[in-house]
């Protein structure tokens, strides 16, 4: 199923962009080696605190 892995890693790289843009991660490499589900929970925190 390589289109349910390109719409993962397309998702992945929007969670990240939007996490460096909010500053939560300075480097790219860093945000990376998370999960999905872990992008979108460190996002949502993020937001609730803000």
């Amino acid at each position: 199923m390589p289109f349910l892995r390109e719409a993962v890693e397309k998702q992945k790289e929007q969670f990240i962009c939007r996490l460096m843009k909010e500053g939560v991660y300075e480097r790219k490499e860093d945000a990376e080696k998370l999960t999905l589900t872990e992008l979108a929970l460190l996002l949502e925190n993020h937001v609730r605190k803000n």
